[in-house]
């Protein structure tokens, strides 16, 4: 009796144990290739992975334009929906599972385990990877909320060259992770695109003067709060490369916070006013309101706000930063962008790179800053 109740307890054990690995086809499981990603970890991931958790919001954007829409089965709340762009392009993202996540939430692994999740795209958190490693679920950083590069001292010495492979590189990483010649073949026609395009704003506006250079404030917009910004070296190199002067803190903090008495020291001649809290409306318009305290701000008395362009995801994130970059550069000097066409650009990028054709009126909307708050 004693050895068979010790048999059931370690067939009971057994189960258990094989209750908490990840459950996937033999297909997905038929190979490995390891893969370095933005925080340096070596991970070995699938060769073809067959569902995706793409957790931070500008992986999902990042694994549509690479071809791989119809393998994310998981996605942050709010994804599903507050993106009209993303869903034209992939109607079956409203009907994905979303779960509550940020930078420094917790990882109730069950959730990845009953999606039957075979690659998580995740944030920049070493503990919370733990827990993937832990049952042996492939998980990679491809996106930092703090940037590019980890000093503004970093990215104001990047050459022209140096700056396309740092923009490029977490698309790369990405690409090498689906493991097909699709995602490489989609990387190396988008980083052609990216380079093709970053050198055409270059060449006019290298030679600009500092004089000839809007100081340009990037908002994000918490209520009617436009005091919450990124770190300067977070947007530094596109303002610069569209002909502007960014100006900001050096707090290396996801969404470091200003005072109004900077804001008005350093006097911004435009203002962009980004999706990022949900409402770039009302800060907007509480901003361009009679008697507003922000009046004697150069941008303000000269109505120079700018609510800037959404697509799949924020435009200034994922793969779309270049075509943000142009869009700025347009803004910032039409007199010299006469040659670029907005317009005709979104429609191609979305043609191209989504396999999409946006309409005159939905790339308008784009370019509006398309957004639906949650």
């Amino acid at each position: 009796m004693k050895k068979c109740v010790t048999k059931l307890l370690i067939f009971a054990l057994m189960l258990s144990t094989f209750a908490c690995k990840p459950v996937a086809t033999s297909e997905s499981k038929s190979g490995r290739h390891e893969v370095v990603d933005l925080m340096g970890r070596k991970v070995q991931v699938y060769d073809e992975p067959k569902h995706i958790a793409a957790i931070t919001g500008p992986t999902y954007e990042m694994v549509f334009m690479l071809g791989f829409a119809d393998k994310v089965a998981m996605v942050k709340s709010g994804h599903t929906k507050n993106y009209p762009a993303a869903l034209l392009t992939n109607p079956n993202l409203a009907n994905l599972n979303g779960i509550a996540a940020n930078p420094s939430s917790s990882v109730n692994i069950e959730d990845y385990l009953k999606n039957d999740i075979d690659l998580v795209l995740y944030y920049d958190n070493e503990i919370e990877m733990k827990k993937f490693d832990a049952i042996d679920m492939p998980a990679i950083c491809v996106s930092k909320n703090t940037g590019l590069v980890d000093t503004f001292e970093e990215i104001e010495k990047l050459s022209v060259d140096e700056y396309i492979e740092v923009l490029t590189h977490p698309v790369f990483i990405l690409a090498k992770a689906l493991g097909t010649d699709v995602a490489k073949e989609k990387y190396e026609k988008w980083k052609k695109y990216c380079s093709e395009k970053i050198y055409y704003i270059y060449d006019k506006t290298k030679d600009l003067k500092e004089s000839d250079r809007q100081k340009v404030y990037w908002g994000n917009t918490w209520g009617e709060d436009i005091r919450t910004s990124y770190p300067r070296k977070n947007r530094y190199y596109e303002v610069k490369l569209a002909g502007g002067t960014l100006i900001g803190t050096d707090e290396n903090l996801n969404f470091p916070e200003i005072t109004a008495e900077q804001l008005f020291d350093w006097d911004p001649d435009v203002i962009f006013v980004d999706n990022h809290g949900g409402r770039p409306d009302l800060v907007i318009k509480s901003m361009m309101k009679e008697n507003s305290k922000w009046s004697s701000i150069k941008a303000v008395k000269e109505n120079n706000l700018h609510r800037v362009p959404a697509g799949i995801f924020f435009m200034d994130k994922g793969t779309t930063t270049t075509l943000l970059t142009m869009w700025m550069a347009k803004t910032l000097h039409p007199e010299i962008f006469t040659d670029l066409d907005m317009l005709e650009e979104v429609k191609y990028y979305f043609k191209e790179f989504y396999d999409y054709e946006l309409s005159d009126e939905n790339a308008q909307n784009v370019l509006n800053g398309w957004y639906k708050s949650a």
